[in-house]
């Protein structure tokens, strides 16, 4: 069934916006700021760790710094070369990003080359390698020639430090810089079921992408987009950067650690505006609930939180629910939640809640949805929870195909999401087999739309808003019916405190037997408290899901996760059976295996 949804109304709070020609790439969009109105306006503010400002710059700064920087970027290499851009601190980030644009070269956003201690430095080198050696670099941007990595590392590329005051003047863009035809960046992916591939994004998808975006939230000059997401991982570029250039609305960030140090200096910095635009993952949610105590809730006030976009990561109702109870003091409003969902394969957003409209939560059948249906549970016993992540973008189409025969499948029937948007993607650098698999499916039996981009996310399509139950690579085949794993490891954490609101992650026991296994994190240490937790979390498991059951209790920060937070379920796989999990306690369903004669051997 096709969708193709035109934009929401405008929310009874707020006037009819304004409706101004678009600019085709983001470097016109910048030059257009620069020469308005709001030209002097603060457009980039940064934050530091206790929320003091670091930093502010003005369209005409941001570009005069630009183009200082793009000069540079002109003694290197020509047109169409990738450079890399780390994630700098302060203002410098945008700067360097918006210099690869001006100077028609593509820019590969990538994780700090130094990371925190808290990130395991050879993972950080691995995935800086592994681009490397996949899109060719011939220079990278550091704050500081003092930057560069040394020896090795460093080798092959040049190292231009961000211009800080503004130069070239006369200098024009390069004529890429102004084709919406041209490639913009690489964006990397954050390799949750695969190696990190860069996904090519052209200057009118990315436009096209967040011009839904402003639309559908009604972001324009009065709006401030507040946000700490890293800007190596696409929301956290749309967001930070690219967002407030379309709209023209002003921007304040902050480094993610000064988050996760303290989740209330993101939360004054939204107090401080007067309407805001502020997106997170589902975690970010549960992490302020968590460590924001009573007294400090009831010290913010963030009733000028207008969107409070819930993305990148499976959207939890409890978490919605938890937040807008424990922030009912700081006059903060359910409806102001709109979860969505996006993809680096289509720039970023698909789907995305109606600002002003509570998020719908329904609850599905689990063994209905298992054979592929979803239909309303009988008792909480048997529901799964899932929350509705909008309806489609404008100009966006979604259809729900079966993966093996290619077919459009009905409203309600669960398949796999495929979307045809003007946002979508060109397809991987250097990958054009994987390209063409994954940036050009067509419907069987269907010439209406396409080419669609194959997502690998189940989910359905109810009453218009999209219900995304997991992915294709990790469903959990049992009896001939799908689960999905995320379902598992939220029935193993509500099983016991100390799994309560901890990371855990669920797989088929394919290469050990039949069963499934779930790792949980906890802080607890109690060898008593962890068996009797251990042994819950089995057997609520098991009732749910009619197969064998093993559980494992890791300490927290164990079960890998990608750059942007989601679980690495194949990795959690492969270190539990390399043993390279310390395990703090286990139980299982499952007989024990006789010993091997070397085990014998052992025991003997």
């Amino acid at each position: 069934m096709h969708r193709t949804l035109a934009s929401s109304a405008p929310s009874p709070t707020r006037p009819p916006r304004l409706q101004l020609p678009c600019p085709a790439t983001l470097v016109e969009a910048l030059l257009r700021r620069a020469s308005g109105r709001g030209a002097a306006r603060p457009l980039f503010t940064a934050l530091g760790a206790e929320g003091q400002r670091l930093e502010q710059l003005t369209a005409v700064e941001l570009l005069g710094r630009v183009r200082a920087t793009a000069a540079a970027l002109g003694e290197v290499g020509t047109a169409g070369d990738r450079i890399l851009v780390p994630a700098l601190p302060g203002t410098d980030f945008a700067v360097a990003f918006l210099a690869c644009l001006y100077a028609g070269r593509i820019a590969v956003p990538v994780p700090p080359l130094r990371p925190a201690a808290r990130r395991r430095p050879a993972d950080c080198a691995d995935r800086l390698g592994a681009i490397r050696r996949d899109c060719r670099p011939v220079a990278a941007l550091v704050a500081s020639a003092r930057d560069a990595l040394p020896g090795e590392e460093g080798a092959g590329l040049a190292w231009i430090p961000v211009a800080r005051a503004p130069g070239h003047p006369d200098l024009l863009p390069d004529p890429a810089a102004l084709d919406p035809r041209a490639v913009a960046l690489l964006q990397y992916t954050s390799g949750s079921t695969s190696e990190p591939r860069g996904v090519i994004v052209g200057h009118a998808g990315l436009m096209a992408n967040q011009q839904a975006v402003r639309d559908r939230c009604e972001v324009d000059s009065a709006t401030t987009v507040v946000s700490w997401l890293p800007f190596f991982h696409d929301m956290g570029l749309c967001t930070g950067v690219v967002l407030p250039l379309v709209s023209g609305a002003a921007a304040v960030t902050m480094e993610p650690s000064a988050f996760v140090r303290d989740p209330l200096v993101w939360l004054r910095a939204i107090e401080a505006e007067e309407d805001v635009f502020a997106a997170a993952p589902d975690f970010a949610y549960e992490l302020c609930v968590r460590r924001i105590g009573p007294a400090e809730r009831g010290r913010v006030d963030l009733s000028t939180w207008r969107v409070a976009v819930n993305g990148a990561e499976p959207v939890r109702a409890r978490t919605l629910r938890a937040f807008a109870d424990a922030f009912r003091p700081s006059f903060f409003r359910p409806e102001v939640f709109s979860p969505g969902y996006g993809l680096a394969e289509c720039t970023l957003g698909v789907t995305l809640g109606r600002p002003l409209y509570e998020a719908p939560v329904r609850r599905y059948d689990r063994d209905a949805l298992a054979r592929g249906t979803a239909v309303p549970a009988a008792s909480l016993d048997t529901a799964v929870e899932l929350v509705g992540c909008g309806p489609p973008l404008p100009g966006v189409r979604i259809e729900v195909v079966n993966p093996a025969t290619r077919r459009v499948l009905p409203e309600g029937a669960v398949g796999e999401i495929w979307v045809d948007a003007p946002g979508n993607c060109q397809g991987y650098w250097d990958r054009e087999a994987e390209s063409a698999r994954t940036f050009g499916a067509r419907p069987a039996g269907s010439a209406e739309g396409g080419p669609y981009v194959r997502t690998g996310d189940l989910g359905c399509l109810d009453g218009g808003e999209l219900f995304v139950t997991g992915r294709l690579k990790d469903v959990l085949v049992v009896g001939g019916e799908n689960y999905f794993p995320q379902d598992v490891e939220a029935v193993a954490g509500a099983a016991h405190e100390a799994f309560a609101h901890q990371r855990a992650a669920a797989w088929p026991l394919e290469e050990d037997g039949p069963g499934v296994a779930v790792v949980v994190e906890t802080a607890e240490r109690d060898p008593e408290v962890l068996a009797r937790a251990v042994r819950a979390a089995g057997v609520a498991v098991a009732r749910a899901l009619p197969a064998p059951v093993s559980v494992f209790a890791v300490a927290r920060h164990l079960v890998p996760r990608t750059t942007s937070g989601k679980t690495r379920r194949r990795d959690c796989a492969d270190d539990l059976r390399a043993g390279r999990l310390p395990l703090l306690a286990q139980w299982s369903s499952l007989p024990p295996r006789p010993a091997g004669p070397s085990e014998r051997r052992r025991s003997v």
